[in-house]
């Protein structure tokens, strides 16, 4: 618009020729100068004509120290938007596009009750599963002989986890991929008495965190990532409020990094994103029905298949005076 800078009506029919049915906003970068800014006089007239035709529009100053503050306001009163940097006004441009309407649904509140006790893993699938999380087909065996001859009934391959232990990878009381003929030697390697035999899920084309802890300010959060064992280091998640709709979780799927690999990646198959959803509704549905008590649930991975979605680690901190309402 240089070669009719000055003519702030010329300017106007110039920029109001980038605006239109169907665009929801046109930007006008326009940095205003430290010193005397007279001569920008016409980019905030025109800007304010094509404003008053109807038109949304704002200002973008490429720096935040280029939108002089008596030129902000003078925008404003005439409804033109003054945004303060580039990165900020494509900030404040995904906020609007991202603005729908009231949630129907009411946050759900927590309770106050401390977390005095966290589930061993066989009770947290078994709380979960009740609200409809698919989890392995396991046994729970004391001794080595008694795991062997629990692990008859499963399907080889299986795995094997100490049960007592916080963090059972890290004290090396896990093991995978175990026929049955190795199980028993595998309960007594790692030594915990009691173990939990399970069969592993195969076909998995990702691994996802699903985890709900309670917050003081927002109630209840819903957390989405990346799973696995490199959770952390990956730091691939997105949160949302509880309950979070289906629509809502699906969306905040593909915003991961991971979500190529949920609608198939380099020729793999898709995960079945309904059984991922109806995961996270029954880890919502748990957390619903136990407000009053609970402060943390973790679902770390839920394994994804084409087929299913199944929970392989489960952790659950709740208050103990209470028990669990199995049902939703």
């Amino acid at each position: 618009h240089t070669y009719v800078w000055r003519d702030a009506p010329a300017m106007a029919r110039a920029w109001a020729g980038m605006t239109g049915e169907g665009i929801a906003m046109t930007f006008s970068i326009v940095d205003y100068p430290h010193t005397d800014a007279t001569d920008w006089a016409c980019a905030t007239q025109a800007a304010i004509a094509v404003r008053r035709s109807g038109a949304p529009f704002a200002v973008v100053a490429s720096l935040p120290e280029l939108m002089p503050e008596d030129v902000a306001r003078a925008l404003m009163a005439e409804g033109v938007v003054p945004l303060a940097g580039l990165d900020e006004a494509l900030a404040a441009a995904e906020a609007a596009a991202s603005i729908a309407a009231p949630d129907p649904a009411p946050v759900l509140l927590p309770g106050s009750a401390e977390a005095t006790c966290v589930l061993s893993e066989v009770d947290a699938k078994a709380a979960l599963a009740a609200h409809g999380l698919g989890v392995p087909a396991h046994r729970v065996a004391s001794g080595p002989e008694a795991a062997a001859q629990a692990a008859a009934g499963l399907r080889a391959p299986l795995a094997v986890k100490g049960l007592g232990l916080a963090h059972k990878t890290e004290h090396g009381a896990v093991r995978l991929g175990l026929g049955l003929g190795e199980v028993a030697q595998a309960a007594r390697a790692i030594g915990t008495g009691a173990v939990l035999i399970e069969e592993m899920v195969a076909g998995g084309v990702a691994e996802l965190l699903v985890g709900i802890t309670r917050d003081p300010a927002h109630g209840f959060v819903l957390t989405l990532g990346a799973g696995g064992v490199l959770t952390e280091i990956l730091q691939d998640t997105v949160s949302l409020l509880v309950p979070a709709r289906p629509e809502q979780i699906r969306a905040a799927l593909m915003r991961l990094r991971c979500a190529p690999l949920l609608a198939g990646y380099r020729g793999k198959p898709a995960a079945d994103m309904e059984a991922i959803l109806a995961a996270v509704e029954a880890v919502q549905a748990y957390v619903v029905a136990n407000a009053a008590t609970v402060v943390e649930v973790e679902v770390n991975p839920l394994i994804c298949t084409p087929a299913r979605a199944v929970a392989v680690d489960a952790l659950i901190r709740k208050a103990s005076d209470v028990p669990d309402q199995d049902q939703p």
